[in-house]
């Protein structure tokens, strides 16, 4: 990547550094604006993930938080997100040879910037998803956001990202479902994991809050990712005051670049509203049905006993010579033993 185009940068309004705006809402998903490079410390961005010099152009751009790790929470690592100047993915890498393929396969769309070239079929779509933001939110410029570099810096250094043609967008993140797959596909291409995540104690959910119903099927989510929330009222003033300072304008980020999936399963599910059942079974419920087998025995015995009697009568009465008689009387004997 060398460097980004300034024909419609806009004149900066303040310099040197800004107050910082309210972190709690610094989460994976969130879009947030990188400073440029001269209203930075030295050295202020360094890889998260991977080895290689930090490249000049990824300054005074838009990028996404894929991480904020728990045990360093003042630090966020970031994909960048670029407008590849203007030009479409297919204009700037158009060949099928094993280089540009390579290339395009960094970079994932977001809308309404059209598809991925090499989502061609369902299966390809899903390789290279179309990224949204939530609240139909959407970015100045059709955008890419870049998987191979994972960079990482002091969040006190980032600016919230704007837009002027949404001006009454509080902030701007990603869909829960665009994250994941934004982080699944960045986990395929580069090996690199987000860990444990850091979360607020201003977004931890108090114990006598109600939890949301389910409307519908719960999208798989790591156990580790935690996925920004709208604001609630209460939390705007805070926020709103935070970000009232003047910060530099940002420009259209429209830069070119020639050079050089842990998930666990879903949430729990809340259990349907209905009477509670004992696990426990109540004495009554099991003497009865013991009590109605032992009788069931009971009468199939007796029948077949007065089955067995009737046989034997039957056959005592036959006018038969006295030791054919004594046979059949030992053989009748022998299948009463038997059938008890």
């Amino acid at each position: 990547m060398v460097g980004h185009s300034n024909d419609y940068d806009l004149k900066r309004t303040t310099t040197g550094f800004q107050k910082p705006f309210d972190d709690s809402f610094a989460v994976q998903g969130r879009v947030l604006w990188l400073p440029a490079k001269e209203d930075l410390p030295e050295r202020a961005v360094r890889r998260a993930h991977g080895k290689g010099a930090i490249e000049e152009g990824i300054f005074n751009h838009p990028v996404v938080v894929v991480s904020r790790p728990a045990e360093e929470s003042n630090v966020i690592h970031f994909n960048l997100i670029t407008s590849l100047q203007g030009r479409r993915l297919d204009q700037l890498y158009n060949k099928s040879n094993e280089f540009h393929a390579s290339r395009r396969s960094w970079y994932l769309p977001i809308f309404p910037t059209p598809d991925h070239p090499d989502a061609l079929s369902k299966k390809t779509k899903k390789r290279f998803p179309t990224l949204e933001l939530a609240n139909q939110e959407t970015l100045r410029w059709d955008s890419y956001v870049n998987i191979r570099h994972v960079y990482k810096i002091d969040l006190s250094l980032m600016r919230p990202y704007t837009n002027p043609e949404m001006p009454n967008a509080e902030s701007f993140h990603f869909e829960r479902e665009s994250t994941l797959r934004m982080l699944a596909k960045g986990k395929s291409l580069t090996l690199y994991e987000p860990g444990q995540q850091y979360v607020s104690p201003r977004l931890k959910r108090s114990a006598s809050d109600p939890l949301p119903e389910s409307t519908g099927a719960i999208s798989r989510m790591p156990e580790d990712t935690y996925i920004s929330q709208p604001m609630r009222a209460s939390d705007r003033t805070v926020a709103d005051t935070a970000m009232a300072a003047p910060v530099p304008a940002q420009s259209d980020f429209r830069m070119e670049s020639t050079g050089v999936d842990r998930i666990a399963g879903p949430p729990p599910k809340v259990p349907p509203d209905g009477e509670k059942v004992s696990a426990l079974l109540s004495v009554e419920q099991i003497v009865e049905p013991l009590e109605r087998f032992c009788r069931d025995v009971q009468s199939g015995t007796l029948v077949a006993q007065q089955r067995i009697a009737s046989r034997a009568r039957s056959i005592v009465t036959l006018k038969l010579p006295r030791i054919r008689l004594w046979q059949h009387v030992k053989g009748v004997t022998a299948v009463i033993i038997a059938s008890l």
